[in-house]
């Protein structure tokens, strides 16, 4: 089973994407260095913001790439190889449009079910073997509609709804942490 050294959260970089329902990723990132009180510092040579957490004595390097969500995948390689760190010892958090808010799931390998982000990532690294949790934010079901609906911000209802969630998925990423068990974790996060 492979250890978690990078949690990385796909987003859209600038003031204006924050609390958009393509951000769900860094937001959830944002929460996790406020949950362990660190600062992400923004590292320029790796066009990304970075911060460390330490948990049950494991060094894990949290990750916001400084870039649009389409272009993830040039920071987390060069934040990967600059760490020493394989593809398949990274998770991604990211939004799930094919699930309801406040839905989420743990994923291992796989396509990129459309979502730009991660195929950038996929491009960049010729590899598809990475740790994904998908977080729900539901569906304009019109697919014409899906660009302005992934960039605006979710209801009121539908926020609560994801941000109520986002206290399982720390506790679901710290199982994993300590045990090094991606179906401990999975388990307990789909028991939610």
């Amino acid at each position: 089973m492979n250890t978690i050294k990078i949690i990385v959260g796909l987003g859209n970089i600038g003031t204006k994407f924050i609390g958009s329902r393509h951000n769900i990723g860094s937001d959830y990132i944002y929460n996790l260095a406020n949950y362990f009180k660190i600062n992400l510092k923004k590292i320029e040579k790796l066009y990304s913001y970075i911060g460390s957490i330490y948990l049950y004595n494991k060094k894990i390097i949290l990750l916001i790439p400084n870039s649009f969500v389409n272009n993830s995948g040039k920071s987390i390689l060069l934040t990967s190889s600059f760490y020493k760190i394989h593809l398949n010892n990274i998770l991604i958090i990211h939004d799930e449009l094919d699930f309801f808010p406040g839905k989420i799931r743990f994923k291992y390998g796989g396509g990129s079910g459309g979502h730009n982000g991660l195929n950038d990532i996929i491009k960049t690294f010729n590899n598809n073997l990475f740790y994904r949790l998908r977080i729900g934010i539901g569906h304009p079901r019109n697919k014409s509609k899906i660009n302005d609906f992934v960039l605006n911000k979710p209801t009121i209802i539908e926020k609560k709804i994801i941000y109520d969630a986002m206290k399982n998925i720390i506790d679901a990423v710290k199982i994993f942490i300590n045990t090094n068990n991606y179906y401990k974790a999975m388990n307990y996060l789909h028991s939610k």
